[in-house]
């Protein structure tokens, strides 16, 4: 033992520094291989890859590396087996492999290390760093599987902490909990990354995990540069994979950021997930599918589409050790059913519905209270804010009733008394849901305004 180490620490330490050193020393054998194994590619195809190859299991790492070329090998993962031969699905360019190339199991599952080092990085969908120069230290850190198993359901505890966002739409009508699931569904030219990043700016979070699945490229450096200031961008980690990556990193990103969601999460701290979107996720997952020989289902997606959806998800809520407060993005195909959207509303503990026709009235954020609901809001907020928001909405909808009347000239005032009410108060409900979402709204002015508009003569 080093005594000049042991004579100036106590007892104590000394025991707990022998215990930690311990069980790094296993968790370093526990990943060490006694025996390597090796096979080779059969064959190759533009998302999939066929080896023979012993001793491996789903969700190991494998390598791939020519003799004769100088390039960093290319990683796998296998993903199912056809009899005596493994399927993979590379974690990158599949350029340069060829049948009877050389391949090793590594004979270990994707990990990323997590830890405060990662605040205010750029990661690709597999945790690397994308931006080159010297990072954080890594001290404190630790391994998480990217792959890992949700929380048991006994083990959760109980969701009761209102969770403000600075968006008066969502803190009057749909209030959320702190370790909530949320949706955000959305067509295009809706407003939804304004949306997502006002939500990001407005609620208080320890750190905040961005994944950015099957995005534009430029919209990367746009989000980062335009919408998160630089306090906001420092307690942030982002990960990208853009709509030019493999299938199987884009899939990887949404798990990936996940991981790194837990790790940040541990000792109470409160972390707020965000990943765009769902449906470039299930798309993803739709290639390597049908690639694998899956049969297409509903809309053309496969089975293990709808199995990876709830073990992503899961993964985020309260927890005995912090909270995940996850919103998911969700592009609508269509107006009328859409499988991801369906199943996310059913997976999901509240959906925020972005309307295209308020959008093209310059509402914004264009929420669409009737069509939008938070399982939750009840057990956060007192009984006058719930009859308050639920008179709101009766309003609301008394008026999207008589729209056509009113745009055709038709309507009598007099004729029924809550119709009238609902047309005097359509401007104040107007002007409550309408903000700039720049400038977060304050909870006692929503509350404020909320009260104004359904109560006040």
């Amino acid at each position: 033992m080093n005594t000049a180490w042991s004579a100036g620490a106590a007892p104590g330490d000394t025991d707990e520094r022998l215990t930690a050193w311990a069980c790094r020393a296993q968790a370093r054998l526990a990943r060490a291989q006694a025996v390597a194994c090796h096979g080779r590619v059969e064959s190759v195809s533009a998302t999939l890859i066929v080896a023979i190859l012993p001793r491996c299991a789903i969700g190991h790492l494998c390598e791939l590396q020519a003799s004769d070329s100088p390039a960093p090998p290319i990683l796998a993962e296998v993903i199912g087996f056809d009899g005596q031969r493994v399927l993979l699905a590379p974690l990158g360019s599949i350029e340069g492999i060829a049948p009877r190339m050389p391949i090793r199991a590594l004979g270990v599952p994707h990990s990323v290390r997590v830890g405060p080092h990662l605040l205010g990085q750029l990661l690709d969908g597999f945790g690397r760093p994308m931006r080159p120069g010297p990072t954080a230290s890594a001290a404190g850190s630790t391994f998480r599987r990217v792959l890992a198993a949700p929380p048991p359901a006994a083990d959760r505890p109980s969701t009761h902490k209102r969770l403000v966002t600075g968006v008066r739409a969502v803190d009057a009508l749909l209030t959320l909990a702190r370790g909530q699931r949320v949706g955000l569904f959305a067509g295009p030219g809706c407003g939804k990354t304004t949306l997502l990043a006002a939500l990001a700016r407005g609620i208080d979070a320890d750190a905040i995990v961005f994944a950015l699945v099957g995005e534009r490229g430029r919209e990367l450096n746009a989000l980062l540069e335009r919408e998160l200031p630089a306090e906001l961008a420092g307690r942030t980690v982002t990960v990208c994979a853009t709509s030019d990556t493999t299938p199987m990193e884009r899939v990887r990103a949404a798990f990936t950021a996940t991981a790194i969601a837990e790790g940040l999460s541990e000792d109470g701290k409160h972390v707020l997930l965000l990943v765009d979107s769902l449906t470039r996720l299930a798309r993803a997952q739709r290639e390597i599918g049908l690639a694998s020989n899956e049969p297409p289902g509903r809309s053309g997606y496969p089975s293990s589409v709808y199995a990876m959806l709830p073990r992503l998800v899961e993964r985020a809520g309260d927890r005995n050790d912090g909270s995940i407060t996850g919103i998911y993005t969700v592009l609508t195909e269509t107006e009328h059913s859409d499988a991801i959207g369906d199943e996310a509303k059913s997976l999901l503990d509240a959906h925020i519905v972005l309307s295209r026709k308020f959008a093209e009235r310059g509402q914004f954020p264009a929420v669409d209270i009737i069509a939008s609901q938070s399982r939750l809001m009840p057990n956060v907020v007192t009984d006058p804010h719930l009859r308050a928001a639920e008179r709101a909405r009766r309003l609301w909808s008394c008026h999207a009733n008589l729209e056509w009347l009113l745009a055709l000239g038709q309507y009598e005032p007099g004729q029924d008394a809550a119709a009238d009410e609902a047309i005097a108060r359509h401007p104040r409900l107007v002007d409550l849901l309408r903000q700039d979402t720049r400038i977060p709204a304050l909870w006692e002015n929503t509350l404020e305004r909320l009260h104004a508009a359904v109560d006040e003569p």
